[in-house]
């Protein structure tokens, strides 16, 4: 008589292994988060390419930024946005982009695009002029043409220094007083580099 081999006991069922469940779990978690981010950078190109690119003319009598010397030109930089030569988003781009579109807030997203393609298309003086062109300077006038005959009646041409640094304070973002705001476009002028301290000295507030 030979003993009968014992019978294993049963076992349970085994179940599918949790380790491929887990990784396709992640494998639809991750497609699924490349489909979102995909979505989202069509539709932040989709929302980029539809603004578009800030242009505006004007029927009233314009100035080229060539017929002004450059410290009149640079006066009006000083007062508003120092950095507007070696900024890519620059306050001035930004006004004249509100200006250009007819609407807006120097701060919101359709503005900076705006702004940013301005940036991408035009030079620099191109920006500026376009800008002190369209911009208000107080008393009703609007542009640089006007605004020389209103406060100093003769052409925007025909600005001198001290000048162009009075207008320059009524695009000022801080508007502060006239005088202490003329001193300031002047001191930062030769901060600068676009005004020797000697011809600081000369210059007398036009009031």
């Amino acid at each position: 008589m030979t003993l009968a081999a014992p019978v294993p006991p049963a076992q349970d069922p085994v179940s599918a292994s949790p380790a491929p469940r887990r990784g396709r779990r992640l494998v639809v978690g991750a497609s699924i988060a490349l489909l979102v981010a995909a979505g989202g950078i069509v539709t932040s190109t989709y929302y980029f390419d539809s603004v578009p690119l800030p242009e505006s003319s004007v029927s009233y009598p314009v100035v080229s930024l060539t017929q002004l010397p450059a410290p009149v030109a640079n006066a009006f930089v000083a007062a508003v946005d120092p950095d507007f030569y070696e900024s890519g988003d620059s306050l001035i781009t930004r006004r004249y982009t509100i200006i250009a579109a007819g609407s807006g807030a120097e701060s919101d997203w359709r503005t900076r695009i705006m702004a940013n393609k301005a940036e991408g298309t035009y030079a620099k003086e191109e920006i500026l002029e376009r800008y002190l062109n369209r911009a208000g300077f107080g008393r009703g006038a609007v542009g640089l043409v006007a605004a020389a005959q209103t406060y100093f009646q003769k052409p925007a041409a025909l600005l001198t220094v001290a000048e162009a640094a009075l207008l320059a304070v009524q695009l000022h973002p801080g508007r502060p007083e006239p005088e202490a705001g003329w001193e300031q476009v002047l001191d930062t002028m030769v901060e600068r580099g676009w005004l020797s301290r000697a011809d600081r000295g000369g210059l007398t507030f036009p009031g």
